[in-house]
């Protein structure tokens, strides 16, 4: 960075300085023309049209073997702009999104986005208090939710003044038969919910006959600076928080990703295999590849199988590593007609755990594909870094996403580290968020001005960047649990812990565990009066988690303690309390192990 200059020698040729800012050596490796020129400057609706205007008639959405096209697509997006600015949403609305994968959240997407709404999305399995908190901070008076949500919706409707609550049921796109079938099914297994009397609720496909079938209405103009989309974070860098975008991160993202060797354009098909309320999900699997023109196959759920029971449907996956993993695990059971259509997988994609040189080795040798790693966070709009296809490097996230610098800094002496350096990671590029939401000092944290007048994403990752540009993470600055590939803040469960009036100290860890490989523990001591209720104690705050937290959160194993260990400096030993938690968990036998119930019940 600064004090820093090319050396160059007698032919003129760069000689290595030492620090990759200046190097780039990862230049070398992408694209020299891009999948597809992405025009910057433009929203998020006229990029995923515009980009397509050659190729209207190709398919873009792919669902339980349902397809749209991009002019279907486009027809849909349109009537329901439409609807939505006749029912009265302006320009600078927001509008909670309460949805996973289905074209109609595609559809509200890109309509929202059109008429320059703003989409807020939250994880569905998100609690009525913290669906109440999102409407209530961001002014909502209109939500978009999957039917699952209603009857945690009408709890906050006292405190929450709705106009207009939008119901997406997961089969409102198939077959009439096909959504009997599933009603039918949902009434035998007690999921099934009634669409309530209150007139503020109203289906999807009867709101959408509002607008007009041929409506003409143009697109809001451009704006970097206007709040285009808000996700929440997983609270990876402490509490979680609304992170606001623009269009600019999402569509210069898009621009950037083109010079990738990732297989992606006309005629491939991407397997989305992650949650929309996340930018990985949202940005780099849905919205980017359908820019290139890419066939977007969209996954209802989440669960481990969901790569294995897709093959045929797709040319390359984003995924987390627990897919690859069970996919590793059944991929001997596939019968001949799986094998021959796994034949069309040009690429597998994976994020948002960590995977070794070991692991990865032997997926490319099971499945006779190159698998890559990449890294990003929710913060950057997903994708930081990622592995080339054809130069994937075992035990690293990848190289940045072309145009960005990412860098190994020295937070202490506000400098950047040389190759093979440890340090906090950061990224510098025009994918960044705007700001978090009503946290202006959380946003200073993550958004730094270095020495070079630049703003850079701290991401409060540690690691370093070897001599070809690739980065290696070794942990995070702060502390987080990584269960199936839904990051956790340990803050968040020892906040909610300490609520309760019988816990004086409390510290949450990652433990190992056979079914869902990583989980929380709690250890908890109790103040001196709540001793003698210890049994009694720990189920009241297994129920107090059970409600206020999310359902991935809440911890699998407790433990109630006299004390904890501290390091020299003072502070809580997390290395022996996860080296103690491990052993506990694998002191208990297999019903012990069933504690309470796990994700998916």
């Amino acid at each position: 960075m600064e004090n820093k200059k090319f050396v160059f020698d007698k032919e003129g040729s760069k000689k290595i300085t030492g620090f990759a800012s200046i190097d780039k050596p990862w230049n070398r490796f992408y694209r020299k023309e891009p999948i597809r020129e992405i025009k910057l400057n433009q929203t998020i609706y006229d990029m995923v049209f515009g980009e397509n205007i050659n190729n209207m008639d190709d398919d873009a959405l792919g669902y339980l073997g349902v397809s749209l096209t991009f002019n279907q697509l486009k027809a849909k997006v349109d009537q329901f702009a439409d609807a939505l600015l006749k029912s009265g949403l302006n320009s600078g609305d927001v509008v909670l999104m309460g949805v996973s994968n289905s074209p109609e959240s595609i559809i509200a997407l890109l309509a929202l986005n059109k008429i320059g709404v703003v989409s807020k999305w939250f994880d569905i399995r998100a609690s009525e208090k913290d669906i109440e908190t999102y409407a209530k901070s961001s002014n909502c008076n209109y939500m978009i939710a999957f039917d699952m949500l209603i009857p945690k919706i009408e709890k906050t409707l006292s405190n929450v003044d709705f106009n207009k609550i939008i119901i997406i049921n997961p089969t409102d796109s198939l077959p009439k038969i096909k959504q009997e079938l599933y009603k039918l099914q949902c009434k035998k297994n007690g999921t099934y919910v009634k669409m309530p009397s209150d007139k503020r609720f109203v289906r999807f496909n009867n709101f959408m006959k509002l607008g007009s079938n041929n409506s003409k209405l143009e697109s809001v103009q451009f704006d970097a600076t206007k709040p285009s989309i808000m996700i929440q974070s997983s609270g990876t860098t402490g509490k979680p928080k609304t992170i606001v975008h623009s269009d600019s991160s999402c569509v210069n993202c898009t621009h950037k990703m083109a010079y990738t060797d990732l297989p992606l354009g006309r005629g491939k098909k991407m397997l989305v295999a992650l949650p929309p309320w996340i930018a990985y999900g949202l940005g780099n699997a849905i919205i980017m590849p359908l820019s290139y023109g890419t066939k977007v196959e969209l996954s209802p759920n989440f669960d481990p199988n969901a790569v294995l029971k897709n093959i045929g449907k797709f040319t390359i996956s984003f995924a987390a590593p627990f897919h690859y993993r069970y996919l590793k695990e059944h991929f001997s059971e596939l019968t001949e007609k799986q094998k021959e259509a796994f034949k069309m997988v040009e690429c597998l994609a994976s994020g948002g755990d960590k995977m070794s040189i070991e692991e990865n080795n032997d997926f490319e040798k099971t499945f006779g594909v190159v698998l890559i790693n990449g890294y990003g966070n929710n913060e950057g709009w997903g994708v930081l870094t990622v592995n080339p296809t054809l130069h994937n490097k075992y035990g690293t996230v990848g190289i940045p996403k072309f145009g960005d610098l990412v860098i190994s800094y020295d937070t202490d002496n506000e400098k950047e580290n040389a190759y093979g350096e440890w340090g906090e990671i950061c990224s510098l590029t025009d994918t960044s968020m705007l700001y978090y939401e009503d946290n202006l000092e959380e946003t200073k944290k993550t958004l730094q001005t270095h020495p070079d007048g630049k703003v850079w994403i701290h991401t409060g990752d540690l690691g370093f960047i070897d001599e070809d540009g690739f980065i290696h993470l070794g942990g995070r600055a702060r502390r987080v649990i990584v269960r199936l590939g839904f990051k956790i803040s340990a803050y968040t469960i020892e906040d909610k812990l300490s609520e309760h009036p019988a816990v004086k100290e409390c510290v949450a860890v990652s433990v190992k565990d056979a079914e869902e490989e990583h989980v929380p523990m709690v250890y908890i001591i109790l103040k001196d009066e709540y001793k003698a209720l210890s049994d009694t104690i720990e189920n009241d705050i297994y129920v107090k988690l059970s409600q206020e937290l999310k359902e991935y959160e809440i911890p699998k194993y407790f433990r109630i303690v006299d004390s904890l260990p501290y390091t020299q400096n003072g502070k809580y030993d997390f290395v022996s309390l996860e080296k103690y938690g491990n052993e506990y968990v694998d002191s208990l036998d297999s019903n012990d192990k069933i504690f309470k119930k796990k994700i998916g019940d």
